[in-house]
């Protein structure tokens, strides 16, 4: 039966581009098998068939602009020879029931879906439900948000039907293994053929059709979507968030019984990566530290109380310890005179808050940073150990040290190199409100390429921090004050505001040099602060 499959919706009025066809006339291709990607002005969207069958006619080109209803490809679907005529009489040599047939796929029934992982003992509390008992639900709709300490995760269902009755509130604990939802799941009466017999004639309207060998069937619907890994499909954004973060995908696992790699599993890769090697490195690099070492009993000196650290705690330090004993650290210091920038930051303070930003120091330290990465490339790299390769980044995005309630996090200005400080400071002020507030998106916290950490607000006078792994440098800046510099011109000392600034490096990558260029290099552009507006 001819077939056409139509564009859904990408969003009310949202229209498109077709970025990546996964599949050519001739393929065979099964229902939910992504088909295309379509880019639109604010992600890249997969797109699934929803029948099975063999492609006949693509009817659309990369680079096309698509909308909801558009034509994508005709097929020939699956099932037109399901409903045979009158039986022929049997012959011994192939007789189609001889093959032994599984049951069928589910034609009907309950199927309670179950919180998949938010990561290794991540919690959660669920802080929107999507859907209400009776609501229809296809595949990978969004059923309901759950908050863990970092992000709000959108939870997709993983079968069709229809919802019969939803078993948490808004506000409840929830974690992996979590009874969500109990739904009476949509009928297919397809029956799943377990081993495939020799292939015989099916006697329809039209003539003689051969029965397809489930394992062509299989090949067939693996080709067309996207990269292999063995015999395994990578989607498009796996290969593309794989090639952002310098990961290899031969290394990379699909879910348990996923026949595709997703962007998700690169993800729980890297995750893996960050946490698997950090007792072996550390316990390289100092043998006789990791050991971990018996606490005394603190209780015979006088009363104590333990208190179990946060999620973020736990992450925080482990990372910490990867970093500090992966990376040979190094430190240098300088002084920038910040009295023009002050001034500056004084007179436009209040344009930009009616913008909806606050025009702060951190602000104006992103801008002039990516400047001076652009410069200075080596600062915007990564090390790739296995390889011995430099890794350098073309995109500039400058990750943000947080103070928050449950412990300090990182999030992302991405491409600051592009923007202007009134838009920098637009999104650094909604970036460090959703951080506060718990309400980060995924991508707030991902493709840094440089770390400052501010500290200035609360004070000091020096500070050395650990470099942001996999990131190669990070800057840190404390309390800027009022000191005399001497003025050659004038013969005398006179009041200036002073901002000590450190920054530390991966001695593998950087030399000291080079870092003491980097901060000559910054406290200029800060010093002539309309370097910034340019």
């Amino acid at each position: 039966m001819a077939y056409e499959y139509k564009l859904p919706s990408l969003g009310d009025g949202v229209t498109g581009k077709v970025s990546d066809i996964l599949v050519k006339a001739g393929d065979t291709v099964t229902k939910d098998q992504i088909v295309l990607i379509v880019s639109t002005d604010k992600v890249d969207a997969e797109m699934p068939i929803d029948q099975a069958g063999t492609i006949t006619e693509i009817v659309v080109n990369k680079g096309d602009d698509v909308a909801e209803g558009s034509i994508v490809l005709r097929m020939e679907a699956a099932g037109a020879v399901a409903a045979p005529a009158t039986p022929a009489p049997a012959t011994p040599a192939a007789p189609v029931a001889a093959a032994p047939a599984a049951p069928a796929a589910s034609v009907g029934g309950s199927h309670e879906f179950k919180l998949p992982s938010l990561g290794d003992g991540v919690t959660g509390k669920v802080s929107d439900i999507l859907v209400k008992a009776g609501d229809t639900v296809s595949k990978d709709q969004i059923v309901l948000v759950v908050s863990t300490d970092k992000v709000d995760a959108e939870m997709p269902i993983d079968v069709s039907g229809t919802v019969e009755a939803v078993l948490v509130n808004k506000g409840d604990e929830v974690n992996e293994g979590t009874a969500v939802l109990r739904l009476k799941t949509s009928g297919s009466a397809t029956p799943v053929v377990s081993a495939p017999a020799p292939a015989a004639p099916v006697v329809s309207n039209g003539g003689t059709n051969t029965v397809p060998a489930p394992a062509a069937t299989s090949a067939a619907a693996s080709t067309g979507a996207g990269e292999k890994k063995g015999a395994v499909r990578v989607s498009p954004l796996a290969r593309k968030r794989a090639k952002e973060l310098g990961v290899n995908l031969s290394d990379v696992r699909a879910a348990d019984g996923a026949g595709r790699l997703s962007y998700k599993d690169v993800l729980e890769h890297v995750k893996q990566k960050m946490s698997a090697p950090a007792t072996t490195a550390a316990a390289a690099a100092a043998p006789g530290a990791m050991a971990h070492k018996p606490l005394p009993n603190f209780e015979k000196f006088g009363p104590v109380e333990r208190q179990p650290q946060s999620r973020i705690g736990v992450l925080t330090a482990d990372n910490m310890v990867y970093a500090f004993n992966a990376i040979p650290h190094a430190w240098i210091s300088e002084k920038a005179d910040i009295t023009a920038l002050e001034a500056l930051r004084q007179q436009y303070k209040e344009q930009v808050k009616a913008a909806g930003g606050n025009l702060t120091t951190t602000a104006m330290l992103a801008k002039a940073v990516s400047q001076v990465l652009r410069k200075m490339p080596q600062f915007n790299t990564s090390y790739d150990i296995e390889k011995r390769e430099v890794i350098y980044k073309k995109f500039y995005n400058v990750g943000i040290a947080v103070d928050t309630p449950r412990g300090l996090l990182v999030p992302v200005l991405h491409n600051v190199d592009r923007k202007g400080l009134t838009e920098i400071s637009v999104d650094l002020t909604e970036l460090s409100t959703r951080t506060r507030d718990g309400k980060n998106k995924p991508e707030d916290m991902e493709g840094g390429t440089f770390t400052i950490s501010n500290i200035g607000g609360i004070g000091g006078t020096n500070m050395i921090s650990i470099v942001n792994w996999p990131q190669v440098a990070i800057l840190s800046i404390v309390a800027a004050q009022k000191e005399p510099v001497w003025n050659e011109e004038t013969s005398s000392f006179e009041p200036r505001l002073m901002m000590p600034m450190t920054i530390g490096w991966d001695h593998r990558v950087i030399n000291g040099a080079d870092a003491a260029r980097f901060l000559v290099e910054l406290k200029r552009i800060l010093e002539n602060p309309t370097l910034l507006m340019f």
